[in-house]
């Protein structure tokens, strides 16, 4: 884990920082499935937003703290400290993997929503319109 910072960032952050990394997940889990149940565009696009925000702070906070954990147990590896280049990739592009990942749900979640509703719909029945 030399030269890969990246790796070694995800690494740190599913060994040393999956909690907040889980807790950032679920609520922008949460906001993204309730805002894809509204009818106006941008109150949708709000949510959406909103949602990745959460999850970036969610992915920063989680990689430092688990950069800060992975520093302060005994004896800790060189990569250690010799990198800190994992948190300040996801402090300034972490926004890219959570928006990509919450608008992909959110894509889907729509598409459930749109063929859903056509199920429950039931087609017009026709009245009979005969003269007796």
């Amino acid at each position: 884990m030399n030269d890969h910072f990246l790796l070694e960032s995800i690494w740190v952050l599913l060994t040393y920082g999956w909690t907040s990394l889980a807790c950032g997940l679920t609520i922008s889990l949460v906001m993204v499935i309730w805002g894809s149940r509204r009818m106006h565009r941008r109150s949708r696009m709000a949510v959406l937003a909103a949602a990745t925000l959460v999850l970036w702070i969610a992915l920063f906070i989680g990689v430092d703290s688990g950069y800060r954990a992975w520093q302060s147990i005994p004896n800790p590896p060189k990569e250690a400290v010799s990198d800190t280049g994992g948190p300040f990739f996801f402090l300034f592009a972490g926004w890219l993997p959570s928006l990509i990942l919450l608008i992909s749900l959110h894509l889907v979640l729509r598409r459930y929503c749109k063929i859903s509703s056509l199920s429950t719909t039931a087609p017009p029945t026709q009245g009979s319109n005969e003269i007796s």
